[in-house]
C-alpha cells in the first residue's frame, strides 16, 4: 500500500510529472498453474508443501514433462517466475530414483553459484533428503573439493573452474562423469561474443569427457528474453532444444516511468546530474517504506549513491527500525556479498544500491522498486534491471532516469522507442580460428584426439597445424599433447590476461584485506592518493603495485572523491598486407593500443565540484592487438565520396560512419560490442589518410577484425539500410548515435552520413 499511495502522490506532484517522458503501466497478470505431476516423489511434495507450493506454474509443468521424457530443453521466462524450479524439480527427481545419477549446475557468477546451493538447500535439507550438493569454485576449500569429486550428487560451479579446474583433471572425476545425467545452463544469455565462443568450445570439451566415461546428459538451459534463445543455445550446445516460453507466473501491476533530470544550464545544456537525482527519487521511495533497488553504471557512483543516501536516512527510521541501505558491486569480499544478500532477503536491509552485479538472478527477496541511475543501451539488460523489482507480485515501480549523454537524452525522450523494441539477439561464433584452436589444445591435453573425431566439424587441419608447432604428436592414428605447459591456464574464457589487484587496508598496522579489483580499473580506481570508496567507508591509497598485485589504503576523512582522466592512442606495429576492398584499402597489421592514466581530478562530495587535479605516475597499459584500418585512399570509391563531405562536416562524417561500424559489425561477426575497438581518424599521422581503425580488443587479437573486411559490403548495405529505416531526422542510437544538444553543427549530420554511404556503395 505505501507504493500504491506514492504513485498517486507522484502522478498529481507538478514538479515531478515536468520531468516526466513516459509513464506506462503493465496491468496485473493472473497467474497460469497446473496440478503437481503424478509421476512426483512424495518426498519433493512434502517439500514444496512446506514452502506453500502445492501446484506449479504452467512452464514450470511443461518444463518437467520436457526434462522428464530426456529432451534438451530452454526455458525463458521474465525475472521472478521461477525459472529455478524448472531444472530443480526433474533433476532432484532423478536423483531420488537412480542413487548412482550425478549434475552438473553452471552459473556464470560465483555469487549466482552461492546462491543457487542455498535454493537447493532449502529443498533439499527440509525434506531431509540424502543428496550432496557441494559449490566447486575458486573459494572452495580443498578438503571440501575432494568431498565434492567422491560424494557430490550435485556440484554447482561456473564456466571458468570447469576450464582450468575441472575438465584438465577429468581422471579425478571418473565417478561424476561416467553417472552424470543432467547439465543446467542457468542464465544462458550471458553467453554471448567472445565469451560465449569460449563457452561453446569449452561445452564440446565437456561432451566429449562425457562421450570418454559413457555419459549422454541432458542439457536444461535458462535465459532471461532475448530475441533468438532456441539459436543461442543450439549455437552453444551444438543440439536442437525444445523451448518453453509461456510463461505463467502471477505478476503484479507494473509502471515503468521514464525521467529526464531538469536542466540547471538552458544555455550549455547542462542537466542535474544523475547521481543527486537518483539519490533523491531513492530517498523518496525509502522514505514512504517502499524497499528499493537502485542500479548505476560504475563502482564509484554505487559508492557515493549508497553514502549519500545513508548520510540523508541517518535519523530516519519506519515502524520503528533504522531504514539500512547497502551497496553492492564487484570487488567485495564473498562474505560481505553474502551478507547483503542475506539482509535484503530477512528484510534487515531496506535498499540496495548495485553496478550490473545484481541484475542476474540472485535471489535478494521482495522489492518493490528500481531506479535506473543511467539507461542501458541493451533493452534486455534494462528489462532485467526493471524485472528485479516486483518479485513479490505486488505493485511494483521502475523509474529509469537519464543521464546527459546523448544517448541516454535521446531514449528519454523518446519512451516507444525503447518501450516497443524487442529484446536484442544474442550471438556467437565457436568456428573462430583463434578461440578453436585454444580449446582444441586444452581437448588435446584431455584426450587424445582420434582420427576423424567431431569437434564442432573437421578439425584436422587445426590439429595439423597445431603439430607443426610442436604441441602435438601424431601417432598411432590419434593426436597427443607433447607439450609441458597446462593450456587452460594460459586461456582466458573471458578475455582479461592479468590477475586482480588485492586491496589491504594499513590503517594503524592493520593488514586487513578488504577487496580486489581487476588490474585494469585498478590503474583508474586505486592509482596512488586515489579515494577508494567502500560500503560507507573511505579510504587514500598509499601505493598501486601492479607488479604485486597489491594496493595499500588507508582510512581517510577529505571531503572529495577522485576520478581517473583516461587518454588512448593507437599505433600501427607492422603491416601484414594491403587489398583494395569494398572501396577502400585494408591495410592489416599489429597495433599498439595504449591507455594512459596521467591525471585525476579532485571532485567534493555532494555538490560534484571540481576542487583540483593531480598527477598519476603509473606505466602505459598497453595491448597488442591485431587491426585493420580502412583507408579512403585516391581513386577509390570510399575517397570519391569522401570528397563529396562538406569540409565542415566531415569530422561528424567519419565518426557517426565509425559508429555505424561499431553498431552493425557485431552482427556481421558474431560477437559483442564491446568485442570490437573502432575509432575514426580525418587524417590519421601514420597512413596519411583518412580512414577508421577496427581493432580486437582482446590481447593478441581473436580475428574479429581480420574478418571485418570480408563482410564490409553486407555490412555497409546494412548501415545504408538502418540509416534509411530509422525515423529520426538528425540521428538517434538506432542509427548514427544521438545528437547532443550543445552540438553547434549546422548540417544534418545523419544525412551527410547517409549520403556518403550512397555514394561510396554506388561508386564501387
Amino acid at each position: 500500500m505505501a507504493l500504491r499511495e506514492l504513485l498517486d502522490k507522484l502522478k498529481k506532484d507538478v514538479s515531478f510529472n515536468e520531468n516526466v517522458t513516459g509513464w506506462s503501466v503493465i496491468p496485473a497478470r493472473e497467474g497460469q498453474y497446473e496440478d503437481l505431476p503424478l509421476d512426483i516423489s512424495p518426498v519433493l511434495t512434502d517439500a514444496l508443501a512446506s514452502k506453500g507450493i502445492n501446484r506449479l506454474y504452467s512452464h514450470q509443468a511443461e518444463s518437467w514433462r520436457r526434462i522428464r521424457s530426456g529432451r534438451d530443453t530452454i526455458v525463458v521466462t521474465p525475472t521472478a517466475s521461477g525459472k529455478t524450479l524448472c531444472y530443480n524439480l526433474p533433476v532432484i527427481q532423478t536423483l531420488l530414483e537412480d542413487p548412482a545419477s550425478r549434475a552438473l549446475f553452471l552459473f556464470p557468477t560465483k555469487a549466482l553459484s552461492q546462491d543457487q546451493q542455498a535454493a537447493l538447500n532449502d529443498i533439499v535439507l527440509d525434506a531431509e533428503i540424502q543428496i550432496p550438493i557441494y559449490t566447486f569454485d575458486g573459494d572452495t576449500p580443498s578438503s571440501i573439493r575432494m568431498a565434492a569429486r567422491q560424494g557430490g550428487r550435485i556440484v554447482i560451479t561456473n564456466p571458468d573452474m570447469l576450464h582450468t579446474g575441472v575438465l584438465p583433471n577429468h581422471t579425478k572425476w571418473i565417478e561424476f562423469f561416467r553417472n552424470l545425467k543432467y547439465i543446467v545452463l542457468d542464465e544462458l544469455h550471458t553467453y554471448t561474443g567472445v565469451f560465449g565462443s569460449h563457452m561453446a568450445n569449452l561445452m564440446r570439451r565437456l561432451f566429449r569427457v562425457c562421450r570418454f566415461y559413457g555419459s549422454e546428459p541432458v542439457v536444461i538451459g535458462t535465459s532471461a528474453t532475448i530475441g533468438n534463445p532456441g539459436e543461442l543455445a543450439e549455437a552453444l550446445i551444438g543440439r536442437r532444444f525444445e523451448l518453453v516460453d509461456g510463461n505463467g507466473a502471477p505478476a503484479g501491476e507494473k509502471h515503468l516511468i521514464l525521467y529526464n533530470p531538469p536542466l540547471v544550464d538552458q544555455v550549455q545544456g547542462i542537466r542535474r546530474g544523475v547521481v543527486l537525482e537518483s539519490r533523491r527519487l531513492a530517498l523518496r521511495l525509502l522514505k514512504a517504506g517502499v524497499k528499493t533497488i537502485v542500479f548505476t553504471r560504475s563502482r564509484i557512483h554505487a559508492e557515493l549513491v549508497s553514502a549519500y543516501i545513508n548520510e540523508s536516512l541517518a535519523n530516519m527510521y519506519n515502524d520503528n527500525h533504522r531504514i539500512r541501505v547497502e551497496s553492492y558491486r564487484g570487488g567485495y569480499l564473498p562474505n560481505e556479498r553474502r551478507s547483503v544478500e542475506k539482509g535484503l532477503r530477512d528484510g534487515s536491509i531496506q535498499g540496495v544500491v548495485s553496478t550490473n552485479a545484481l541484475e542476474l538472478g540472485i535471489d535478494i527477496g521482495g522489492l518493490d522498486a528500481a531506479v535506473l541511475a543511467g539507461l542501458p543501451s541493451s533493452v534486455a539488460s534494462a528489462w532485467q534491471r526493471a524485472g528485479r523489482a516486483g518479485r513479490s507480485g505486488d505493485v511494483s515501480v521502475a523509474i529509469m532516469v537519464g543521464s546527459s549523454s546523448p544517448t541516454d537524452q535521446y531514449l528519454v525522450r523518446h519512451p516507444d522507442y525503447f518501450l516497443s523494441r524487442s529484446p536484442e539477439s544474442a550471438f556467437v561464433d565457436p568456428s573462430n580460428l583463434y578461440i578453436l584452436s585454444d580449446h582444441l589444445k586444452c581437448a588435446a591435453f584431455e584426450l587424445p584426439f582420434e582420427e576423424g573425431e567431431d569437434f564442432g566439424g573437421d578439425p584436422t587441419d587445426l590439429l595439423g597445424y597445431l603439430e607443426e608447432q610442436g604441441v602435438l604428436r601424431h601417432t598411432s592414428e590419434r593426436w597427443f599433447w607433447s607439450d609441458r605447459s597446462y593450456p587452460s591456464e594460459r586461456i582466458s574464457l573471458r578475455g582479461g590476461g592479468e590477475g586482480n589487484v588485492v586491496i589491504v587496508d594499513q590503517t594503524r598496522g592493520r593488514n586487513i584485506v578488504i577487496g580486489e579489483m581487476d588490474s585494469h580499473s585498478a590503474r583508474e580506481m586505486l592509482h596512488d592518493e586515489a579515494i577508494y570508496l567502500h560500503r560507507g567507508e573511505q579510504y587514500q591509497v598509499k601505493k598501486l603495485d601492479l607488479e604485486n598485485h597489491h594496493a595499500y589504503v588507508e582510512t581517510s576523512e577529505v571531503n572529495y572523491y577522485t576520478d581517473a582522466l583516461v587518454k588512448s592512442d593507437i599505433k600501427v606495429l607492422e603491416e601484414d598486407r594491403r587489398r583494395m576492398v569494398s572501396g577502400l584499402e585494408e591495410r592489416l597489421g599489429d597495433l599498439l593500443v595504449r591507455s594512459e592514466v596521467a591525471k585525476y581530478k579532485k571532485i567534493r562530495f555532494g555538490t560534484h565540484e571540481n576542487i583540483g587535479y593531480g598527477d598519476i605516475h603509473l606505466p602505459e597499459d598497453e595491448m597488442h592487438t591485431r587491426g585493420v584500418f580502412l583507408a579512403f585512399v585516391p581513386d577509390s570509391a570510399s575517397a570519391a565520396a569522401w570528397e563529396e563531405v562538406p569540409e565542415e562536416m566531415k569530422a561528424p562524417v567519419v565518426s557517426r560512419t565509425a559508429t555505424l561500424i561499431r553498431v552493425v559489425a557485431p552482427v556481421f561477426l558474431l560477437c559483442r560490442p564491446g568485442d570490437l575497438g573502432v575509432a575514426a581518424r580525418i587524417l590519421d599521422p601514420h597512413h596519411g589518410t583518412s580512414g577508421i581503425y577496427a581493432y580486437d580488443n582482446f590481447p593478441g587479437g581473436i580475428g574479429l577484425a581480420e574478418s571485418l573486411s570480408d563482410r564490409l559490403t553486407d555490412l555497409l548495405d546494412a548501415a545504408l539500410d538502418l540509416i534509411g529505416a530509422c525515423p529520426c531526422e538528425r540521428g538517434c542510437p538506432s542509427c548514427v548515435g544521438a545528437m547532443d544538444e550543445r552540438d553547434l553543427l549546422t548540417g544534418n549530420p545523419k544525412e551527410a552520413t547517409r549520403l556518403f554511404l550512397d555514394a561510396w556503395i554506388r561508386n564501387q
